[in-house]
């Protein structure tokens, strides 16, 4: 059976804009039509960097979009899945905003952000990163960030958010939480993955968790399988999770994945996998694919005022 697949995370925008090219790119058109992908998240990263830059490497970000042959959504997204691959923006790492909501406000007409990750791996003036960051929550642009996100349907991505910030979405989002491209920490220890109580959060908000491909958040430094993806996956379902996770693949941002799973084109491979090991029935298996992202991505829309 064919599922229809969304994708919460893929680096493509900041490959194309960093010296790479369409033909080098793990994310093709072609690789997301041979893989089912009907929705892919393009994040705007541009974290390298201070002051203007990561902002000004986010607009050329957005036309690097404009190059790639897949349709981005910038307006209302369809009442279902769309046949054909089709992209939403995201942003990861919210110093791209310099600290103004003004420019949230010109990212929300120019791109229509779907998610925020309020964080990358640096401390900026929205709170401070899960990666060596200390345990502040949010600042109080953070706060006034996540009123505005709340107001405008754009989900709280605290994939890299430290914890206690994270409990800060928790508390002060009225949208659904996203981990966009997270892990649980239970299987792989790692500060980008998910604790048990962050996992059941999310659960309880009715938000979203992308199982992320990257080998050092699956398997604790060793190659990683289609089994650990599994792992994964079950953990989440084993808490309550058969409406939240998913795949937050993190295409294109990484440099190890495992093996069969090396780009958009493996994922029927992976899906036909987690069938035959975990034994999921396909009703299930068509929230997995793409069907829990998408419920979140319309109940952020729904809640959106003008």
């Amino acid at each position: 059976m064919q599922y229809k697949v969304c994708d919460a995370h893929c680096d493509t925008l900041s490959h194309l804009v960093s010296g790479g090219t369409l033909e080098n790119a793990t994310v093709t058109p072609e690789r997301l039509a041979a893989g089912g992908v009907s929705l892919q998240v393009f994040a705007l990263f541009a974290t390298y960097g201070r002051g203007i830059e990561p902002y000004e490497k986010a607009r050329r970000m957005l036309s690097a979009a404009g190059e790639f042959p897949v349709p981005v959504l910038t307006g209302a997204l369809p009442a279902a899945l769309p046949d054909a691959p089709t992209g939403v923006f995201s942003i990861e790492g919210g110093e791209i905003l310099q600290g103004s909501l003004e420019r949230f406000a010109e990212f929300d007409a120019a791109a229509r952000v779907r998610m925020i990750a309020l964080t990358w791996n640096f401390e900026n003036e929205i709170g401070h990163p899960a990666k060596n960051g200390p345990e502040g929550g949010l600042k109080p642009f953070g706060l006034s960030l996540v009123r505005e996100m709340n107001r405008k349907g754009v989900l709280c991505d605290v994939s890299h958010l430290n914890e206690a910030g994270f409990w800060d979405v928790i508390e002060h989002s009225t949208l659904p939480p996203v981990a966009s491209h997270s892990n649980a920490r239970a299987l792989c220890e790692h500060t980008r993955n998910l604790t048990e109580a962050q996992i059941r959060a999310v659960i309880e908000k009715k938000g979203y968790i992308g199982v992320n491909f990257y080998s050092a958040f699956l398997a604790n430094g060793r190659a990683a399988t289609l089994e650990d993806v599994y792992r994964h996956v079950d953990a989440i379902l084993q808490l309550g999770g058969e409406d939240v996770v998913g795949f937050g693949s993190d295409f294109d941002g990484i440099d190890a994945w495992p093996e069969g799973l090396a780009n958009p084109a493996d994922f029927p491979a992976l899906l036909n996998f987690l069938a035959a090991r975990g034994g999921y029935a396909p009703e299930v298996l068509e929230k997995i694919a793409g069907g829990n992202l998408f419920r979140v991505l319309k109940a952020a829309e729904a809640a959106r005022q003008a």
